[in-house]
């Protein structure tokens, strides 16, 4: 139970679940216009493709090291 609660006390988790949360609902949002459309996608991508070099910045760094704790189960 302790590894789980771990992952509670670090920010760096809370602001990938956050930014991956907003790329997710960007991406899966529909748009009437074309142009919103295009500039909600590109968005929630860009938004998505930056979350996950955080994430693997973060890792090479090794502050976000509760998230291995699924590795070993």
């Amino acid at each position: 139970m302790k590894p789980y609660l771990q992952l509670l006390t670090n920010w760096r988790i809370d602001a990938l679940a956050a930014l991956a949360t907003v790329a997710m609902l960007l991406i899966l949002s529909e748009s009437a216009s074309l142009t919103a459309l295009l500039i909600t996608k590109l968005t929630g991508f860009a938004l998505a493709y930056g979350c996950y070099r955080l994430s693997q910045h973060w890792g090479r760094k090794g502050l976000i090291n509760e998230l291995n704790i699924f590795d070993a189960q």
